[in-house]
């Protein structure tokens, strides 16, 4: 589903402009539409409608909803929160409410009238700033702000709750916390990145004339994930292929008292698709990695006094790794000295595509220019506190701008990061960026990650484009997630038990594949 940023939405009216529409025609449509969805959802007639209107285009839809709303039989009162318009098209429609019913009133001349009529209100229509909108809010506009959020009225937001970035999801200050919002022709970013996302609300899209062809066409670079899309990564198998069609997964994973990442990553590789998984681990864990995962085969890693390799375990290890088609470092891996320089050198000397994760990622947050040094694709999947270190701020910073820093660490580092979390953000280096929607709280338990990795590194094994194997991935783990919050619910639901659904996510896939290819 294609997704906007502001200029990218600005484009796209300016094209559909070009094309024979003007901009007070889809000013018109934009208002007509917040009227179209709140007639859908609710009676009108004799309702106690408040429009807040700021002096930009945003104010000019207002200002058209509200003209709708009295012909429709609603009490308008239409509040000038930040003074009279400035835009000429919002001009025009303010001179519109001439002779009609709408009352109109300047906030800053009659403060007390305007907060009972908001007190007094069924609806709310948060009309002042829009899309355009970033920082913090004036300070003029926190008075009816907080009328807005001590009101019982139903708020509807016109294309973006005032006080939300819709750019970059940020919550800079206060903002209008809206129970629906109305946006036109596409979603935009704001929408879909917390915390802004928090603040929306019902999304609902409308349109406003704009052709299909040209939204088609209009260029973007974020998009949310469908199941669609997903199922267009995988084809069907040849009933002549063999395990060694399917790519060579080499795990590095595991170390005392880490058993069970190795477990979890290497179960979930197996059950994704690869043709033959190599563990490599420690030979001190691997009875019990063993006896819970029989498909892979094993690299057995035998260690001096000092942490290095032996001769006949470096050897081994590096037999396997020329021998694979991807390579998964870290989950449960442990950051010693010499497991660090281990990490650095398979991410300078590499040929094939690179997962890492967990204490891989941790090692490189205190060796980041080795990614300088890198030939090969490599997918970074830190969660928001290894983001943390690998930014060097802290959680909250990451969380308040997910898209941003994604991004810019994906450009910086020619990477693929996948910010995982609620929402997990899949970035590439040349800007565009992949949410994700499925998932739930239930699988904030540790080991998830380590299935995703797995599922992840499965996927690029078996020659995916990295972007699609970790944009696949993440959404197939996450609509595995859901099918256990269903059937298990979000507290009892284990990071294994995503593994076991995931046969039937695989079976709807081939069962579509073998649908389309009998047509």
């Amino acid at each position: 589903m294609k997704v906007l940023n502001c200029e990218q939405s600005r484009e796209l009216e300016k094209k559909a402009v070009d094309a024979g529409m003007s901009y007070l025609e889809l000013m018109e449509n934009a208002g007509a539409a917040a009227v179209r969805f709140m007639r859908k959802k609710f009676s009108l007639t004799n309702k106690q409608a408040v429009i807040l209107c700021g002096k930009g285009n945003n104010g000019g839809d207002g200002f058209v909803a509200a003209r709708l709303l009295s012909e429709y039989g609603a009490q308008v009162s239409v509040l000038l929160v930040d003074g009279y318009p400035v835009t000429e098209i919002a001009k025009t429609m303010f001179s519109r409410l001439r002779g009609t019913a709408v009352r109109i009133v300047n906030y800053s001349d009659n403060a007390d009238t305007a907060d009972r009529l908001i007190s007094d209100a069924d609806f709310v229509l948060d009309a002042i700033y829009g899309t355009g909108f970033h920082g913090s809010a004036a300070q003029s506009l926190l008075r009816p702000f907080h009328a807005v959020r001590n009101s019982s009225a139903v708020v509807i937001a016109v294309d973006m709750p005032s006080g939300a970035n819709c750019e970059t999801g940020a919550v800079e200050g206060e903002c209008i916390k809206a129970d629906y919002t109305v946006t036109f022709s596409t979603l935009k970013n704001g929408h879909l990145i917390r915390p802004a996302q928090e603040f929306c609300g019902e999304i609902a899209v409308a349109p406003i004339g704009i052709r299909s062809e040209l939204i088609n066409s209009q260029e973007h670079s974020f998009e949310v994930t469908e199941q669609a899309d997903v199922h267009s990564f995988f084809s069907r198998r040849s009933p002549e292929s063999n395990k060694g069609d399917y790519g060579r997964l080499l795990c590095l994973c595991g170390s005392d008292g880490m058993a069970g990442a190795a477990i979890m990553s290497a179960k979930a590789a197996v059950r994704c698709g690869a043709g033959l998984v190599n563990v490599a681990l420690p030979r001190s864990i691997y009875p019990i990695v063993a006896s819970r995962v029989i498909e892979p085969v094993y690299t057995l890693l035998d260690y001096d006094q000092e942490g290095n390799l032996q001769d006949g375990s470096r050897a081994a290890f590096f037999q396997a790794f020329s021998a694979a088609s991807a390579c998964l470092i870290g989950c449960g891996l442990g950051k010693s000295k010499k497991t660090a320089e281990l990490v650095c050198r398979l991410i300078s000397e590499s040929q094939i595509p690179l997962i890492v994760d967990a204490d891989g990622i941790n090692i490189l947050a205190e060796n980041i220019n080795i990614l300088k040094t890198a030939h090969a694709p490599i997918v970074l999947t830190p969660h928001p506190g290894e983001m943390a270190r690998l930014l060097k701020t802290s959680v909250k910073d990451v969380q308040s701008h997910r898209l941003e820093y994604a991004r810019n660490f994906a450009k910086e580092h020619n990477v693929i990061l996948v910010l995982k979390g609620a929402g997990t953000l899949i970035a590439e280096p040349n800007g565009m960026a992949h949410l994700n929607m499925t998932g739930n709280a239930g699988m904030a338990k540790g080991g998830s990650g380590d299935v995703l990795a797995g599922m992840m590194a499965s996927f690029l094994a078996q020659g995916m484009e990295p972007v699609k194997a970790a944009v696949g991935a993440v959404y197939l783990h996450g609509a595995a997630g859901d099918r256990c919050a269903k059937e298990l619910s979000q507290c009892a639901m284990l990071p294994t038990d995503i593994i076991e659904m995931l046969p039937g996510l695989f079976l709807e896939i081939e069962q579509e594949s073998r649908l389309f290819s009998a047509k």
